[in-house]
C-alpha cells in the first residue's frame, strides 16, 4: 500500500482517533491525527511547522476514486460534476502534537 493510501485508510477507518478540523473553505477537508500515531514517511510527508503541498498524480486518483469520494462527500460545497483534482496540504504542527492532513477538491 503506497503511503498516501495508508495515510488515507488510516483517517477513513479511525474516526474515533482522528479530529476534523473547522471548515474554513466549502472545497476543503481537514483533519487532525494525533502525532504518536505511526505514518509512513513522517519526515517527507509531515514536515515540522510547515506545509507540504502536493496535487496528487491523476492516475491515483483514478485508481482511488471511491476512497477519495468518501472524503468529497464531507466537503461543505460539492459540485454535481464532482471533482477532477486532489491536493493534499500536510504538516506537523508540534504545538498542538498533531498531523495536518488537508484535502482540497477542484
Amino acid at each position: 500500500m503506497s503511503p498516501l493510501t495508508t495515510i488515507l485508510t488510516y483517517i477513513r477507518d479511525h474516526p474515533d482517533e482522528v479530529t476534523l478540523e473547522p471548515f474554513q473553505y466549502a472545497n476543503v477537508i481537514r483533519f487532525g491525527i494525533d502525532d504518536q500515531v505511526d505514518l509512513p514517511e513522517v519526515e517527507k510527508r509531515f514536515p515540522d511547522m510547515r506545509l507540504h503541498v502536493i496535487r496528487i498524480d491523476p492516475a491515483y486518483v483514478s485508481k482511488h476514486r471511491n476512497l477519495l469520494t468518501g472524503f468529497y462527500q464531507q466537503t461543505e460545497g460539492k459540485q454535481k460534476d464532482g471533482f477532477q483534482d486532489v491536493w493534499i496540504t500536510t504538516a506537523h504542527l508540534s504545538d498542538r502534537q498533531l498531523y495536518l492532513v488537508d484535502l482540497s477538491f477542484e
